[in-house]
């Protein structure tokens, strides 16, 4: 469950696109079907609705395939479950993290179909977030309502232990031998502060160190010199509430520093002070740049009218030049093409209406869109 998830039903009145795009529908064989290269674009579903889904886009074809798992494992089950969270992909296998369900599913890549002679779903977490590969036969899982971080064997679908690290656990980025792991909630863990990274030692299951960040650090990423950047909410809600910031943390001295901090702005027609949320963090394929979801909100949190924004790590700027509109609404996720460098934001419509994903070039060009199921949010691709 993202947390646009927890506050949805306050701006789901004012997120709906004009018009949808309109791509070929190809069918699906359940026992022909494969998949090609692409984008998984994991849709949410509504919060206790148990109605997650997975669409599957390729960009050369410009077709799209929607409630893909559930028409390839239709005999299996009906649906992927409550709140579909985050994806992994690891030897020819897709792992797909369901928040709300407190499971992990694990299918073909390239056939969606489950393996049924085999453990299929990993489950009794509290509530399991993302997912991170390390080895062929080790990952670690974050979790909202834990303290730490469990370790699973993928291959057998087991659970083998927990790394306790004091705090709940949400992203994650591997550098090196070191696992760094935003602390982004405290909502099960009431009066702890939600202002830190952890960083776990893979080799031992340790915490070696805390990193002190902004409130809330949401999303990472890593930069061409191998530091990591912290994208941090802030409170903006609050009386006098801290902004949202992004954090440099070099590795080797594990200490971060407050690079840029998100102002208020001054309407120029009203002369009103606005506000901004900064939601999603993404590298581009070189670690050269950042891509920066940038929304409006009001005094009580709420987003509206975002922007995908460009910013330069080396010299702390935003570009003035490059500014890509959502029109009134609100980027729910984007997502970098490891291989084109091609960026992908999806956008939500209302409980009752599919969302949309909207494919730009690297300079912030539309090259397509396509509709998705509700709440699309985490991509991978393929």
């Amino acid at each position: 469950m993202k947390k646009l998830n927890l506050f949805i039903l306050a701006i789901m009145a004012v997120l709906l696109f004009a018009c949808k795009p309109d791509n070929p529908v190809i069918p699906v064989d359940p026992d022909g079907f494969k998949v090609g290269s692409g984008v998984f674009v994991l849709n949410e579903g509504v919060y206790m609705s148990g109605n997650a889904s997975l669409t599957f886009y390729d960009p050369e074809a410009d077709t799209v395939v929607n409630s893909l798992f559930k028409k390839v494992n239709f005999d299996l089950t009906q649906a992927l479950g409550d709140v579909a969270q985050s994806m992994a992909m690891a030897d020819g296998m897709l792992y797909i993290v369901v928040n709300n369900s407190n499971y992990i599913y694990k299918m073909d890549a390239n056939t969606i179909r489950i393996d049924t002679t085999q453990p299929f779903k990993l489950m009794n977490f509290y509530s399991p977030r993302e997912m991170c590969f390390v080895a062929p036969n080790k990952a670690y899982v974050s979790d909202l309502m834990g303290t730490g971080l469990w370790i699973v064997n993928p291959q057998d679908m087991s659970h083998c232990g927990f790394v306790e690290t004091g705090k709940s656990t949400e992203k994650m980025v591997l550098v090196g031998n070191e696992l760094y792991v935003s602390n982004w909630s405290n909502y099960y863990v009431p009066g702890m502060e939600k202002n830190s990274v952890q960083v776990v030692d893979v080799n031992n299951d340790v915490k070696v160190a805390e990193i002190l960040v902004g409130k809330e650090p949401n999303t990472m990423a890593v930069d061409k010199n191998g530091h990591v950047w912290v994208l941090c909410e802030g409170a903006t809600w609050e009386l006098d509430g801290e902004k949202p910031s992004l954090w440099e943390i070099d590795p080797l001295l594990k200490v971060a520093h407050c690079r840029y901090t998100f102002e208020d702005e001054t309407n120029p027609q009203t002369g009103d002070a606005i506000s901004f949320s900064a939601t999603s963090l993404r590298s581009d394929p070189q670690g050269r740049q950042f891509y920066v979801v940038v929304s409006q909100v009001d005094e009580y949190g709420t987003s509206s009218d975002s922007e995908i924004r460009l910013f330069n790590p080396e010299t702390l700027t935003f570009s003035e030049t490059f500014r890509i509109s959502s029109n009134g609404n609100v980027f729910y996720n984007i997502a970098v093409n490891p291989k084109t460098g091609e960026l992908y934001a999806s956008c939500i419509a209302n409980p009752i209406n599919n969302g949309n994903v909207y494919r730009y070039s690297s300079d912030g060009v539309l090259l397509s869109s396509f509709e998705a199921g509700l709440f699309p949010n985490a991509m991978l691709f393929k």
